[in-house]
């Protein structure tokens, strides 16, 4: 019997969950609260890795990004067809490498074709001048993100002793953030060969720079873990990064924490003072009332130095550091005007509104659609035998009989040993994304605690 295709208004596609899903959760009440289906996966979800045909299909997919036809085909893979593209584009804010015409960021192919959303003014300049994207498809909605600062929002985080109950943190020390932009100690040089591909040479300099910057922070961290037993460092390593070095820190001291998990804004509001490097966390610190400082021991590699902060007042050393624990009066280290170019700030209405209107207009009009030769031509052209291997596959009682062949391990011969490979790869890179991956209760909560909040301030 042929299985049903599930429909849905919106798929959202998403591919760190600290970073995203909570954002996620916030557009889909809103969707919903509006009458229309939502549902959330993450991009490396099971059911989308086991898929060899559409098990969904969507009015409108809202991917984590949308660079090329790459990008597309690893979001959506077989599991899902749709008519429309948003791309969330949580990398809003690029190195200023990046800002010029012609390069990775700056999209190709099916990336040139969807609806995109800027979170100000500053990126939609970039996309129209160096992008040459169709202003049509540029929508300046701000940051979700940020919604969770506003006040409609602020009761949605757990206060701090429940926080740190949960975590079994200490509350009677001054709480110290680093919110870490690093993502470099356990990149492998095929990784490394394939990001100076896309992006230049030069990224393996920028990798060099956050190794060392890394060492240098954390012996700072360390020090003044030792120095004060008054104070409780939290490191917040980037979103999927698993280092070693701070694992080692943590051993040897008692009063410094490395947490991955929840946002970045539920601990931001849980610290004292909150410290960053070449990120935007210092941003959400802005607009969360808290002090940032940003901690720059080493120069920048030439290009990648965000001009949000290219500005900004650094901390160098560890004196400087040191002395901002017990600073009287201290100044935000960026003006509030470089902030206000990159991010739309409305007072009167919140940005996860502004999205979900957008996604209704695009939902609506059918000019937004992709065309079928544009739905076909960002897939890479498979071998015409794995294509024939692909469509017999779509056949529910073909699919049955090869997964029961796949699991006989009597059977052995040269491809079905090769099948079986590719389904242990697919199981062990399952495994690797375990840390993001969410369930429907998950998500349900979340929406749920999210509506609680907002029911409040009606």
């Amino acid at each position: 019997m042929k299985k049903q295709v599930r429909e849905v208004d919106f798929l959202i596609i998403y591919e760190h969950k600290v970073r995203e899903l909570e954002n996620m959760c916030l557009v889909k009440y809103e969707l919903e609260k509006r009458g229309y289906t939502v549902l959330i996966k993450h991009i490396e979800d099971e059911e989308a890795l086991e898929a060899v045909k559409p098990v969904y299909h969507a009015r409108v997919v809202m991917t984590m990004a949308c660079y090329q036809n790459a990008s597309l085909e690893w979001h959506t893979k077989d599991f899902v067809s749709f008519d429309k593209v948003i791309d969330m584009q949580w990398e809003n804010i690029v190195y200023p490498k990046d800002e010029r015409a012609g390069v990775f960021k700056n999209y190709t192919g099916i990336g040139r074709e969807v609806v995109r959303v800027s979170w100000g003014e500053a990126n939609r300049k970039r996309l129209l001048e160096a992008a040459h994207m169709d202003p049509r498809n540029i929508k300046v909605v701000g940051h979700v993100g940020m919604d969770f600062l506003r006040d409609e929002l602020k009761g949605y985080y757990l206060d701090i002793e429940t926080l740190f109950k949960e975590y079994g943190l200490p509350t009677d020390k001054k709480v110290l953030l680093f919110a870490s932009p690093f993502y470099a100690d356990n990149l492998s040089e095929e990784y490394i060969a394939g990001m100076c591909k896309k992006h230049g040479e030069d990224w393996r300099d920028y990798y060099d720079f956050m190794m060392r910057s890394e060492r240098i922070i954390l012996e700072w961290m360390e020090r003044i873990c030792h120095e004060r037993n008054d104070i409780l460092v939290i490191y917040r390593p980037h979103p999927g990064h698993i280092g070693v070095h701070m694992s080692e820190v943590e051993k040897r001291c008692d009063n410094f924490r490395v947490i991955s998990e929840k946002s970045v804004k539920q601990w931001i509001i849980a610290s004292d003072i909150v410290y960053t490097g070449n990120s935007s966390t210092i941003v959400e610190a802005y607009f969360a009332g808290r002090m940032c400082h940003l901690l720059f021991p080493l120069e920048v590699t030439d290009g990648f130095e965000l001009k949000l902060i290219s500005q900004g007042e650094k901390i160098r050393d560890y004196e400087s550091f040191a002395g901002t624990v017990d600073e009287k009066d201290p100044v935000f280290p960026i003006d509030k005007s470089a902030i206000n170019e990159i991010y739309l700030v409305d007072e009167k209405e919140p940005s996860y509104k502004k999205l979900a209107d957008m996604a209704e207009e695009v939902y609506k009009d059918p000019s937004y659609n992709l065309t079928a030769e544009q739905l076909s031509s960002y897939r890479t052209k498979q071998p015409p035998l794995i294509q024939m291997q692909k469509k017999l596959q779509q056949w529910d009682w073909f699919y049955d009989k090869y997964k029961e062949i796949l699991a006989n391990e009597h059977i052995r011969f040269h491809w079905i040993e090769g099948q079986r490979a590719l389904r242990r790869e697919k199981a062990e890179r399952n495994k690797r994304f375990a840390i993001e991956s969410t369930s429907e209760e998950e998500i349900a909560s979340i929406v749920k605690k999210i509506a609680k909040q907002l029911d409040i301030k009606k």
